[in-house]
């Protein structure tokens, strides 16, 4: 179980930060799109990630249970308190990274990239081995 927890983890860093480079590259490219002129939209859509990141730190964090002492890898993701609550974290913050990355893409603003840079380093240090407390 402990192999497929960290090959789910995987995907979905990988998801994000691809998806978050493809939309990277399109907003670049010439003429691919206009750019959004509504007033404070990016701010918006640095605000709502930045919230769900907060809400993922400060509430569902601490719902992960910590692994006992003795208890291998395997035992603990087989615990569906474990398992669940690890995958309600790393989606919270796969969503504040997309909205972030959308919000890059749509209006071309730096606030939401910074958004989405903070959510794919937050999916990074909540991997499966600091869950686990290694």
């Amino acid at each position: 179980m402990a192999r497929l927890v960290r090959i789910l983890h995987s995907a979905l860093l990988a998801g994000m930060a691809l998806s978050g480079a493809v939309l990277y590259l399109v907003r670049r490219m010439p003429h691919a799109l206009p750019t959004l002129e509504i007033p404070r939209l990016g701010l918006v859509f640095a605000v709502v990630p930045a919230l769900l990141l907060v809400v993922a730190v400060t509430a569902l964090r601490p719902r992960v249970p910590e692994r006992s002492t003795g208890q291998n890898a395997d035992a603990y993701w087989n615990e569906l308190r474990s398992r669940g609550a690890s995958l309600v974290l790393w989606a919270s913050i796969e969503g504040a990274g997309l909205v972030g990355a959308v919000g890059y893409f749509l209006t071309g603003a730096t606030a939401p990239a910074v958004a989405f840079g903070l959510a794919l380093a937050a999916l990074v240090q909540f991997r499966p081995g600091r869950l686990e407390g290694n």
